[in-house]
């Protein structure tokens, strides 16, 4: 290699060590500035820009009047009686049924040997056969009913006297037995209630019965309906369900109404129900029986709840944040439905929400 070559070489590599070594300058130079930026930052007070700092609280809220029904939709359970049997009196062959359509009490629910047999709903049944001056409950209870049916009878007394013979002959001839007023035993049926319908009956035309034994059931009746979590307010509300309609009493979440609860009974998508689908609940539909004038306020304006009870803060009148006392008839998202006791409704435009109400005392 010649001396020109090894000079250029050398220029070479001397250039080249240069500038790797402005490169490590650079490097370390901003690494310097980095550290010492996030050393500012660590340093720096943790505030937010002006621009992002946060809003000033909302205290009031607008309120308003609405006409509330308290329509709803509800699930009813119902409360159904155990079935019963019926027992026949009377030993021989059936000769007529009039069964089909139920039995009702004061009326012949079936024929035997040709001699009717009348239902009778006794508050005590009748076990024995009957003449003037007997004695005991069971004469009590036949006294009341032949009274409540419109005969002759002597009502609140526990004799059988001869007015309760000649009501009891009445009786039987209306239903097209002849009678000398003596009561037996064998031409009577017990039955629970006024009316009532019948199941697996088995005294049909022709059959053999024999007293004392069953010739067919009462099914379970519909007793009661409950609204299924429901609560109690202070005034009647309506109840309607298949088409049968109702009042639910002021302070109740039952339905006892014997009227009320037949119709349902009687209803064909209610008999269409097996017992299971009964007991997991009924659909119904309840309102108020009149539609009240509420004010519809946000639900946090309502502090001090107790069950259907709080307070509300008036604004449209009212700097000095006198609680108001509220019954609180419904909601909806995020908005309370309440009735004012002391202070009228349409008055009140807006009410306190917020840290305003902190401390406030509801009495």
């Amino acid at each position: 290699m010649g001396k020109k070559q090894r000079d250029t070489k050398v220029m070479n590599n001397g250039a080249r060590r240069g500038r790797l070594a402005w490169a490590w300058s650079l490097l370390a130079v901003a690494t310097a500035i980095c550290v010492s930026v996030g050393a500012c930052a660590l340093l720096l007070p943790d505030r937010a820009p002006a621009l992002l700092g946060s809003a000033g609280e909302t205290t009031t809220a607008p309120a308003s009047v609405q006409e509330y029904s308290g329509s709803q939709q509800v699930t009813v359970v119902p409360t159904i009686s155990t079935e019963r049997n019926l027992l026949g009196n009377a030993n021989g062959t059936v000769t007529a049924d009039w069964s089909a359509d139920g039995l009702a009490s004061g009326k012949g629910a079936y024929k035997v040997n040709d001699r009717v047999v009348v239902a009778l709903n006794t508050a005590t049944p009748l076990y024995r056969d009957l003449k003037t001056g007997d004695k005991g409950d069971d004469v009590l209870a036949l006294n009341n009913e032949l009274s409540r049916l419109g005969y002759n009878s002597v009502a609140g007394s526990d004799t059988y006297w001869w007015a309760t013979s000649d009501g009891w002959r009445q009786l039987m001839n209306d239903n097209g037995n002849p009678s000398d007023g003596t009561l037996a035993l064998a031409d009577t049926m017990w039955i629970p209630e006024n009316a009532v319908a019948v199941d697996e009956w088995t005294a049909t035309t022709g059959s053999m019965v024999t007293g004392g034994t069953a010739i067919g059931k009462i099914p379970g009746a519909l007793t009661k309906l409950t609204v299924k979590n429901g609560a109690a307010v202070g005034q009647d509300r309506t109840i309607s369900m298949y088409g049968v309609n109702g009042i639910l009493p002021a302070d109740s979440t039952e339905i006892t109404d014997a009227e009320f609860l037949r119709n349902v009974s009687a209803n064909e998508t209610f008999q269409s129900m097996d017992m299971q689908t009964k007991k997991a609940g009924l659909d119904a539909t309840v309102a108020l029986k009149e539609p009240l004038q509420v004010l519809r306020v946000p639900a946090g304006a309502v502090f001090g709840i107790d069950g259907s009870s709080g307070c509300i803060v008036p604004k449209s009148h009212n700097a000095s944040n006198t609680p108001v006392k509220v019954t609180i008839v419904g909601s909806e998202l995020g908005v309370s439905l309440v009735q004012t006791q002391d202070a009228d409704v349409s008055a009140i435009a807006n009410v306190e929400i917020g840290s305003g109400l902190n401390g406030l005392v509801c009495k």
